[in-house]
């Protein structure tokens, strides 16, 4: 029997009180492209009134993180969420997700989505932006994965590990909080007030669930020099967000927090990906560890960049 084609008619817009959030989870749960970002509780915390496309019963869902601005409805993006976009229990092809970007143009007059690496883009298709993305699987043992370090990363653990630094699993949020508030402190991105309460949630339900936690590293003078926030779910880890400081960047903290968190879950069916590596040099870092790089897009109507930057 041919496969049935997806088409922007097949698909329903809807509100967030119209959404089963059982079936919407389940879907998630099943995808094989399945996303920590894209559950929703997850989605209730980074955006109030998230709405959704809906292929049929479920077996297809897109989650659009919609805002309102001078009474205008638009879709942007979560620095939170890197990569949403289209997931689905069946195959996704080139033209499923095209049907469900055409559904989006045709209910909102802006909008800006961030995208997974297994959605691919007509090319042409509104305006493309690709940005790299660089994972690893940890299925190996921690030696082999260790033996093929590469680039800076040896002379990094070498040089982190001279400098006595300690590994603490299990940071309190507070103080993680605390941490990249500081203005010395490099982060992944910076936040503003609203976005600092929406990672305190995010934060509190991942660490009471235990989808997440936090590793920090202390210097020999007991100076918190770096610390990540890690995300696992649906066999991916996720480098939600990560803080360092110039001590900590020339005494290799982030690097030796990886290693120690790649050496306590390596020989496991887990990904692992350095999207929100806090670093100048994330390239050769995360190739260093023996990431490979991917693309995912980010998929606008909004082509004029400056426009784009005041409007979103």
């Amino acid at each position: 029997m041919k496969e049935k084609k997806t088409s922007p008619a097949d698909l329903r817009l809807l509100e967030n009180h119209e959404i089963n959030l059982i079936k919407w989870d389940n879907c998630i749960n099943n995808a094989h492209n399945g996303s920590i970002y894209s559950f929703s509780w997850y989605l209730d915390i980074i955006c109030d009134q998230w709405q959704a496309l809906i292929q049929r019963d479920y077996e297809a869902v897109m989650p659009l993180l919609v805002h309102r601005k001078a009474g205008i409805p638009y879709v942007h993006t979560s620095p939170f969420a890197r990569q949403l976009g289209v997931f689905s229990t069946e195959i996704i092809d080139q033209e499923m997700v095209n049907s469900f970007l055409q559904k989006v143009s045709d209910n909102y007059r802006f909008f800006s989505v961030d995208l997974n690496k297994f959605n691919q883009v007509k090319k042409g298709l509104y305006h493309q932006l690709s940005r790299p993305t660089y994972e690893f699987d940890l299925i190996s043992s921690y030696k082999l994965i260790y033996d093929h370090y590469s680039g800076p990363v040896p002379q990094s653990l070498r040089v982190a590990k001279q400098e006595k630094l300690t590994i603490i699993p299990g940071m309190a949020p507070n103080e993680f909080i605390s941490f990249i508030s500081q203005k010395d402190v490099m982060v992944t991105k910076g936040l503003n007030r609203e976005q600092f309460a929406r990672l305190r949630r995010i934060i509190a339900f991942v660490l009471k669930h235990g989808l997440g936690e936090i590793y920090a590293a202390y210097t020999r003078e007991n100076n918190l020099c770096a610390a990540i926030l890690f995300l696992k779910s649906n066999r991916k880890i996720n480098l939600l967000f990560s803080a360092v400081t110039g001590e900590g960047i020339s005494k290799k903290g982030l690097e030796i927090l990886i290693d120690e968190y790649i050496h306590q879950h390596a020989e496991r069916n887990l990904t692992i990906n350095f999207e929100h590596l806090a670093v100048p040099d994330k390239a050769a870092i995360s190739k260093g560890f023996g990431a490979r790089e991917y693309q995912n897009t980010m998929v606008t109507n909004i082509k004029n960049p400056l426009f784009r930057k005041i409007f979103f």
